[in-house]
């Protein structure tokens, strides 16, 4: 995993390559960037000449994380071009356990292939920067789901002159001092930018470019399918199920086997490749509420991890606003009512925990209990804003809250006085499962209304948003503490394998809430012994740790639909 940040701005005549203009702005993204890749920082810096005659320079900073293989530091600089790589490749690129993939797709640059054939042959998360030294051509691209992120400035209308072009994982301090806008890149969005057909217009400080000739705005998802291109999301089986099912589907118990393998093969090639931990620590975390989806994949991540490796369960809490002041045991004099954490995640996750315990006995699982008092929540409240954005409403805020302190990981273990550090720089995570499986009431409501075509419509709406949801915020939020989100209900082959399921086999409201919805995955997780777990009904997050009692009122959060109320 890696930060990255690509500028571009006109010189002016008394600046030369030797003494480039003022790099406060760079170094400003350098420093938010560090946070996310700890382990190698550097800058490549280009100078061209535009069409027009005038001096442009060219900046790509990459700071790594290292997870794969060998720590490689990039940009990684050859003679046909310059690759900033922020991402994992699961499938697709043969790329051996021990070796890094970032090498690796820098080789396949460097051997000629073309961009758009490399990045058609990746599955797996990814933010893709690379110059073209051969042509002075910027290419940039996003995985289609948006499982990293790239922001991207001027935000709306590339046409507008602009003082600078910018791509970062994120927006800096200086950034937003100086109120350069940025938008998020979405799901398979990219560009190409000519840098000699950009003109260059002005003198000294209020020198711009005018970019709209020399930029070609790309989207992978519009490119046809084929057996060999991970470009698109799969639409789903929309067969409507015959008239006589019945409500005790043995056809849907016959598929649980493949399920079971099918998602397990997801686990298995999101954590193969993780180095080892300093001794003692875990090497791959779980974002563990105790519900269903992220319970099964902690049970998973049991049978693909060697039996000596513990595992943490990340668990968080918030406590409400401070209470009135009560009359203390005695009766004289009041004190402050002490704060609870004992929210509805934190109970199911106890008992989650539990029932893992009795059935994966030979397995250390570390209930990572963190625990945030309302002041400090809101002490770290424009922390997390600055984080988000662009994203901006209180819902956002109370979502991202959890997974802000989570990938800080300071908590205790349940059941000691004692502070615990996270160490692993993993996060197993299990957002998708709903929207595939129908886990949304919103799912059971669309039935009601139009029965099965009504559930189909209302999953295949979930699954095309998914690429402009919350996944590149999540990964802006959960990054900034050098940790990489894995979504293992999120593999492409996954996605693929749900999507050709009729969807009785996925979801059916017939049984009610905690039975039918999620069907498939609810049979798979009692087919190995969590019972309770199997159960257990969706829980919003913000809900579930209790979050969304500490928006901008105190008053909790509306729904993410137009007109929500924005973080101040």
């Amino acid at each position: 995993m890696c930060g990255l940040t690509l500028t571009i701005q006109p010189l002016s005549a008394t600046e030369t390559e030797d003494s480039p203009g003022s790099s406060s702005l760079l170094d400003s993204f350098r420093s938010t960037n560090v946070q996310r890749g700890p382990d190698s920082q550097q800058t490549y810096t280009h100078i061209i000449e535009s069409i027009d005659g005038c001096i442009i320079e060219v900046s790509l900073t990459a700071t790594v994380l290292g997870l794969r293989g060998e720590l490689t530091a990039q940009p990684l600089i050859g003679t046909r071009g310059v690759l900033g790589w922020n991402g994992q490749v699961f499938e697709g690129l043969e790329i051996r356990r021990d070796e890094n993939d970032t090498r690796r797709i820098f080789e396949k640059l460097e051997n000629g292939e073309e961009v758009e054939d490399v990045l058609r042959s990746i599955e797996g998360p990814f933010a893709f920067v690379y110059i073209d030294l051969r042509t002075d051509t910027i290419h940039y691209q996003l995985d289609p789901l948006s499982r990293r992120s790239l922001l991207i400035h001027p935000s709306e209308v590339i046409s507008e002159p602009t003082q600078h072009f910018i791509l970062s994982s994120s927006r800096s301090s200086l950034a937003r001092e100086r109120g350069l806008d940025m938008r998020a890149l979405l799901g398979g969005e990219g560009g190409v930018l000519r840098l000699r057909d950009i003109r260059v217009s002005g003198t000294g400080d209020s020198m711009t470019m005018d970019i709209s000739e020399a930029w070609t705005p790309q989207h992978t998802l519009h490119q046809p399918e084929s057996s060999d291109s991970w470009t698109r999301v799969s639409p789903i089986n929309t067969a409507l199920p015959p008239s006589d099912i019945p409500l005790e589907n043995p056809q849907i118990v016959e598929e649980v086997p493949r399920f079971i393998q099918q998602l397990k093969e997801s686990v298995r090639k999101r954590v193969e490749n993780i180095p080892n931990p300093e001794k003692g620590s875990s090497r791959v975390a779980v974002l563990f509420s105790g519900g269903i989806d992220c319970t099964f994949l902690a049970y998973l991540l049991h049978l693909c991890l060697l039996p000596e490796d513990p595992i943490d369960l990340i668990n968080v809490s918030f406590s409400a606003a401070p209470r009135e002041l009560k009359p203390n045991d005695k009766g004289k004099g009041k004190a402050p009512a002490s704060p609870t954490y004992d929210v509805p995640d934190r109970i199911s996750g106890r008992d989650a925990v539990a029932e893992l315990r009795e059935i994966c006995g030979n397995r250390e699982w570390r209930f990572v209990e963190i625990n945030i008092p309302y002041d400090e929540a809101r002490n770290h409240r424009q922390n997390v804003i600055d984080l988000m954005y662009p994203s901006s409403t209180e819902m956002d805020h109370s979502l991202a809250l959890p997974l802000y302190f989570a990938s800080r990981g300071k908590g205790t273990l349940h059941g000691s006085d004692e502070s615990y550090h996270v160490k692993a720089k993993v996060y197993i995570s299990g957002l998708g499962a709903d929207e595939q499986l129908g886990g949304y009431s919103r799912h059971r409501h669309a039935f009601q209304r139009e029965e099965w075509q009504g559930l189909i419509n209302e999953t295949q709406m979930d699954i095309s948003r998914l690429p402009t949801r919350n996944l590149s915020r999540d990964d802006r939020i959960i990054s900034s503490r050098a940790r990489d989100a894995r979504y293992p209900y999120l593999s492409l082959s996954f996605i693929s394998y749900l999507s050709s399921l009729p969807i009785h086999f996925k979801c059916d409201p017939r049984l009610g809430e905690g039975k039918g919805d999620k069907i498939l995955l609810r049979k798979a997780v009692e087919s190995v012994g969590l019972i309770r777990a199997s159960t257990r009904v969706k829980r919003a997050m913000q809900f579930g740790t209790r979050s969304s009692k500490l928006g901008g009122s105190g008053t909790g959060v509306k729904g993410p639909k137009a007109g929500e109320r924005q973080v101040e």
